[in-house]
């Protein structure tokens, strides 16, 4: 029994290895890698318990091991510059995948107007809608002027809602799929050039929307690449912070997320909170700093909304 035992302890600790510390060198384009590594919080959780767990049965060596796994987890925890930038927040940003329901709408848009945000993105919006939401969301569209909304899979729209006058807009849509382009566009924010990148991309369940999703965030990284001014990554990006490709995405887009575990917040799925993980964000480059990123008011979607606060540098 004693060498079951031991058996099932290494193999539990070989598996924590790599999807904790080694999931930074794992492929970023597998299927299988994409998904597994998107619970690094559970398997953290998972090697903490299973080290006291240890610690209790006095088996001090097992028990460091997987202790040792966490390291790198705290490491990242604290890792990055410290903020420099002083001041109000300029802009709140609120962004929320809100899975075709009404009671969603309603939701998201009576957390809009308590939070005053300033520009706000929603995906999976219900095309038809109760005359009664329909006003609500109606009276909500007349205080900013400069919002749009746009088809997207069938049944559901994509919205864009903001306070500053919109400069530019282009439109990107991954090859051979339909229904979820992602948006650049270019606003003018108290006389600042803001870029913004709004997104809902295919979930990653098949190798042909692994494809897709992948061939939009490569668009994302080629229109960041370089770029200099003020930028803002907004929406249901269906890859986890965790995960091998997020990081890609990070280091090659210039994006500010010092760690995976500071910039991001948990957000699907609402319904099976033990799962939670971070696909949805709003990240900022260039000269914008997201600050006090959140995780807003269940609203009956599966998603939670993604609410933060940005900063410019000038």
């Amino acid at each position: 029994m004693n060498r079951v035992t031991t058996a099932g302890s290494l193999a539990l600790l070989l598996l924590l290895t790599v999807l904790l510390p080694g999931r930074r060198f794992l492929p970023t384009d597998s299927l299988l890698v994409d998904v597994l590594t998107s619970f690094a919080a559970q398997y953290a959780v998972l090697a903490l318990l299973v080290a006291f767990w240890l610690l209790w049965h006095r088996r001090w060596l097992r028990s460091a091991a997987f202790l040792l796994l966490l390291v790198p987890e705290v490491f990242s925890l604290f890792q990055g510059r410290s903020a420099s930038l002083v001041g109000e927040p300029a802009i709140t940003v609120v962004s929320a995948n809100l899975f075709e329901s009404p009671r969603a709408v309603r939701s998201a848009v009576a957390q809009a107007e308590a939070l005053d945000a300033d520009l706000i993105w929603w995906s999976e919006f219900p095309r038809e809608l109760d005359p009664e939401t329909r006003g609500i969301v109606g009276a909500l569209d007349a205080r900013y002027p400069f919002g749009f909304e746009i088809p997207a899979a069938d049944g559901r729209d994509l919205r864009f809602l903001s306070r500053y006058p919109l400069r530019a807009r282009e439109m990107f849509q991954p090859p051979h799929t339909t229904g979820r382009p992602a948006l650049k566009l270019t606003l003018e924010v108290e006389g600042r050039l803001l870029t913004v990148f709004a997104l809902h991309t295919h979930p990653p369940t098949s190798p042909w929307s692994l494809e897709a999703r992948n061939a939009t965030l490569d668009w994302l990284q080629q229109e960041l690449s370089g770029h200099q001014g003020h930028a803002l990554v907004l929406g249901d990006l269906n890859t986890s912070a965790f995960a091998p490709r997020f990081r890609e995405l990070i280091e090659v887009s210039g994006l500010h997320c010092p760690s995976p575990w500071r910039c991001a917040v948990a957000s699907w799925p609402s319904f099976v909170p033990i799962l939670l993980t971070p696909i949805d964000h709003i990240l900022a480059g260039g000269g914008a700093e997201v600050i006090n990123i959140r995780r807003g008011r269940f609203t009956g979607s599966d998603h939670f909304p993604v609410v933060a606060e940005v900063i410019f540098r000038d």
